[in-house]
């Protein structure tokens, strides 16, 4: 029996592996889920689906042990709206793309952590995922188990909103450590695969500046990248004025699978080579 596909990509970098997304909306659904979790919701399924995907938002079904209700978050352009009972009907009644949400909500700024447990997608999800989302739900109310992230060969994952942070590889201690900087307004880049509003190359840049210049407030610096399929030259830069210019490379390493099950495949991702001011 091979390994599991997370074991053989243990030695892939991390950055730039979480998914591109312009929003996430979570949804509260008891399960149990399928491979495509939202099959969950019936009839409603395919019309969100399709109404999130031309407004370029990531839907994903989350639960917990906890009183009778629907709740729901909608994270947008660094901000958060929950709803704490929502029927996942009335996001049809309003026009996504448009920054449109349901009636009801609350902002809020309190981060809430949802940690991939989807074993019917990759049994790693389910392996290394469930027990680290049991784990943090029973001490903290703010992180949920969710369906599909994305990437699961980086399991276990999770995205923290409304930052969107995207993490992988998570011990509960790393998992607990970023949760509580982010109360802080601080960032995690130890387990970071990357904030899902950036395209992978961009990821990579953000992070390696993360890295080089201790940049650890929770906030987003700007990306610009231009090159082709095999060099990028990326200048990134912060609020506060400085700036940044990444060189990246395309690297490649052995075979393995994507996900668990399927056959295996060339490895490639985006490398900094070299971080300097400018």
């Amino acid at each position: 029996m091979s390994d599991p596909c997370s074991v053989a990509a243990a030695a892939e970098p991390l950055a730039g592996t979480a998914p591109h997304t312009r929003g996430w909306l979570v949804l509260e659904h008891p399960g149990p889920y399928a491979r495509n979790a939202t099959d969950a919701l019936g009839d409603l399924a395919e019309p969100l689906r399709r109404a999130c995907k031309d407004a370029g938002v990531t839907v994903l079904l989350a639960r917990r042990e906890r009183a009778p209700g629907r709740r729901a978050w909608l994270a947008r352009a660094g901000g958060l709206i929950e709803w704490a009972d929502v029927d996942p009907a009335a996001f049809l009644d309003v026009d996504v793309a448009a920054d449109g949400s349901p009636p009801g909500g609350i902002s809020t700024g309190e981060p809430v952590m949802f940690v991939c447990t989807n074993g019917k997608r990759d049994a790693c999800c389910a392996q290394f995922g469930r027990p680290l989302a049991e784990a943090l739900m029973r001490e903290d109310s703010r992180v949920w188990e969710c369906s599909h992230i994305g990437g699961h060969r980086m399991a276990p994952t999770a995205v923290l909103l409304p930052f969107g942070s995207v993490h992988g590889r998570m011990t509960i201690d790393s998992a607990r450590a970023a949760l509580a900087m982010l109360r802080d307004g601080r960032c995690s880049v130890e387990t970071l695969r990357g904030l899902s509003h950036l395209a992978p190359k961009e990821q990579v840049a953000d992070i390696a500046v993360r890295r080089a210049a201790g940049v650890t407030e929770a906030i987003h610096l700007d990306v610009r990248c231009a090159g082709d399929d095999a060099m990028s030259e990326c200048v990134v830069s912060h609020p506060d004025g400085r700036s940044w210019r990444v060189l990246l490379a395309r690297r490649s390493g052995v075979e393995r699978p994507e996900s668990c099950g399927k056959d295996p495949m060339q490895a490639e991702w985006w490398a900094a080579e070299q971080v300097e001011p400018r």
